[in-house]
């Protein structure tokens, strides 16, 4: 009988042939998400519930999604977070769960720094005040003024620091497992993770949503900051708490923050309200290059686990 796929993801083919074109050589049947956007808890039941195998992005596949989709072999994420996907269910099920992490990592970090500067540097401020007809120069830092600290030092966090190094800022950093090498190679500061808050003029946010890290940064964290400071998220939304976040920028405590990522996409709530946040729309690993490998990937697991053979990207309990 032959196979079905949904690639659930969107958009998906835009950035190289290859992937679409292995999918089609399989003979197998492929669906398209037709909607043209993350799909939402009750269309992602909808179109999954007949299908092998599911190419995804971040739209939720809950418990009861998997427990009902009783054709389901596969969900082979287009990118590294999992916080969309109910693993446990997954092994219960004997559904595989295969995901890109090395893919997205290059973009992640590229869009990191970019932030970095432009905090900084006051571009976003600057770029409204001319939108206003006010020719002003606001005067910033160069990254080589100021404590960067980097929570997370992982495959995204790495690349971070890497990019840091040529600016010459005095690098500190915090891991669940630190990579003490790596650390003494690029000059990283350990500290733990409420020094790294209360010493640096600007932190970056690099770990992966799960149960530990839900709201890991919060009040005690933000408001340990220095006056003026600066926060940077590209990982997921709830591993900050919004709330406090939003309050520490109304009472002008920190100085600034960029985001990719929110507790409730596509909703970022009064944050759009400050003339000082920098959003984006979950866009760190949207270069093409990022995204042609994401997809490239997950396609090819897809097919070697509906073919019978090992994935190349497992997931397993220690991702988590």
């Amino acid at each position: 009988m032959s196979k079905k796929i949904l690639i659930a993801t969107y958009p998906f083919g835009k950035c190289g042939d290859k992937p679409v074109n292995l999918l089609k050589e399989t003979g197998w049947k492929i669906k398209y998400n037709s909607l043209g956007r993350r799909l939402k808890e009750n269309e992602v039941k909808d179109m999954i519930i007949d299908c092998d195998g599911v190419i995804a992005g971040t739209e939720p596949y809950t418990k009861d999604i998997i427990k009902e989709c009783k054709k389901l072999k596969v969900i082979s994420r287009v990118g590294v977070g999992l916080d969309n996907v109910d693993f446990d269910t997954c092994l219960r099920q004997k559904v595989v769960l295969t995901y890109t992490p090395e893919a997205p990592a290059d973009g992640v970090a590229d869009l990191s720094i970019a932030q970095i500067i432009n905090l900084l540097r006051g571009i976003r401020t600057s770029d409204n005040l001319i939108r206003k007809g006010q020719w002003k120069r606001t005067l910033g830092k160069l990254v080589k003024e100021v404590k960067v600290g980097v929570l997370g030092v992982g495959r995204i966090g790495k690349r971070v620091v890497n990019r840091l190094v040529p600016f010459s800022p005095k690098i500190y950093a915090y891991d669940i497992n630190p990579d003490y090498d790596f650390g003494k190679e690029k000059g990283i500061v350990w500290v733990d993770k409420k020094e790294l808050f209360k010493i640096c003029d600007l932190v970056s946010v690099h770990i992966p949503m799960n149960k530990k890290n839900y709201h890991c940064v919060g009040n005690k964290e933000l408001s340990s900051m220095k006056q003026g400071s600066f926060v940077i998220n590209t990982s997921r939304g709830s591993v900050i708490d919004e709330k406090v976040l939003v309050s520490l920028l109304h009472n002008k405590h920190l100085g600034g923050a960029a985001l990719d990522v929110f507790e409730n996409e596509p909703d970022v709530g009064s944050l759009s309200t400050f003339d000082n946040t920098i959003l984006t729309a979950h866009i760190g690993a949207s270069a093409h290059e990022s995204r042609y490998l994401m997809e490239l990937g997950a396609t090819e697991d897809c097919i070697r686990v509906l073919q019978g053979k090992q994935p190349l990207n497992k997931v397993t309990k220690e991702c988590f």
